[in-house]
């Protein structure tokens, strides 16, 4: 209540170096970043099944590639679009 989700994944344990939490849009305390928060996607009013969930799904899929082609692929906003 009153602020966004945290989201980590506990198992299995993802073994990202530091260097790499930022290309694969991961915070340095291991939470997955989701969204860009300057575009203030979420509110306390948002359903967690209809918006995190899916945005959590989504982010797996783009980890996974990112496991086997070592670039990340999913969509970047603000400061960092290139």
């Amino acid at each position: 209540m009153g602020g966004s989700p945290k989201v980590r994944i506990r198992e299995p344990e993802l073994g990202v170096a530091d260097e790499q939490k930022h290309d694969i849009h991961m915070y340095p305390n291991g939470t997955l970043c989701l969204y860009w928060p300057q575009e203030q996607p979420w509110n306390d009013s948002m359903s967690l099944h209809d918006t995190i969930v899916p945005w959590v799904a989504e982010w797996l899929v783009y980890y996974e590639y990112y496991q086997e082609t070592g670039r990340w692929v999913g969509p970047e906003a603000g400061a960092r679009k290139s």
